[in-house]
């Protein structure tokens, strides 16, 4: 049993069992990864996480177990070993934690030491012709013209807007904000809103290479900043309609307290599924 870690070098052995959205991931700034391979050379295991904190003095460094697969229960323990031996001590990664649909991976987590529960999921599914039916997206007949999509923006509106959210605090789920270019959001419905040529909220999306929306960060402010939320949506609703079938699937995090509560006011029957949650103590 070979164990070791996933780098650019061998990223594409990892195709078949990562899929392409995964693979595209694994290419941003704090995602990590371990795989194993049998005698025959063939991939039977991988372990995926991202890195949270890990340039921020103020926060603790903390790491979220994305992917655990494997054939076999031997791969399960390696990938965990290493994982614990080389992730958690290089990075110097206080706690670990998961939320999996998949009870396999769970299982393993548990038996890793960590722990296990469940509850309604972070996150929730929905398909875009249900995004397109919500009271407040259809309220809105006419989208204000300082509403507009992000690939109306320059490149320099882009980062001042950006610095901004990050000297906010404001980063939605993404650990590697400043690392992004424009060009990885979708910027056909990615949408912000602009005042005196200044760029004071943002709503960005990423579709993924599998076809799947994924909001990522919503962000405004200023004395119109809940109003001009409502509207970057609906604006983003109605230029996804333009481009993308009505059965498009949308994923939503609700990771933080605030999308939590914005997700639960704007679509109060749309609930997540049952999912496993646990969390390990590292270096104890």
């Amino acid at each position: 049993m070979n164990v070791f870690e996933i780098s650019d070098e061998n990223l594409e052995e990892f195709a078949e069992i990562l899929g392409m959205d995964m693979m595209d991931d694994m290419q941003r700034s704090f995602y990590r990864g371990y795989g194993t391979s049998g005698e025959d050379g063939n991939i039977n295991g991988v372990l995926v996480y991202e890195v949270k904190g890990l340039e921020d003095d103020d926060r603790d460094t903390l790491s979220q177990m994305l992917l655990v697969k494997a054939d076999n229960e031997e791969s399960y323990e390696k990938l965990h070993e290493i994982y614990r031996e080389e992730g958690v001590e290089d990075e110097e990664i206080v706690e670990t934690f998961y939320e999996f649909e998949d009870a396999a991976m769970a299982d393993s987590c548990e038996k890793a030491g960590f722990s296990k529960g469940k509850k309604e999921s972070q996150i929730i599914r929905l398909k875009l012709k249900d995004a397109s039916a919500l009271d407040f997206v259809n309220k809105i007949k006419k989208v204000p013209d300082y509403i507009v999509g992000l690939e109306k923006l320059s490149v320099t509106q882009y980062r001042a807007g950006v610095k901004n959210c990050i000297f906010n605090g404001q980063t939605g789920i993404l650990e590697d904000l400043s690392y992004l270019s424009m060009g990885w959001f979708d910027t056909g419905i990615s949408s912000c809103t602009i005042t005196d040529e200044e760029v004071n909220g943002f709503f960005f999306i990423r579709t993924t290479p599998s076809g799947v929306i994924v909001p990522v960060l919503l962000y405004a402010y200023g004395p119109d900043y809940i109003k001009n939320l409502a509207l970057m949506i609906a604006h983003s609703v109605k230029e996804a309609e333009k481009r993308y079938p009505p059965d498009t699937e949308i994923v939503i995090h609700r990771a933080r307290k605030a999308s939590a509560e914005l997700t639960k006011k704007l679509m109060p029957r749309i609930k997540g599924m049952e999912a496993f949650f646990g969390e390990r103590m590292e270096n104890k």
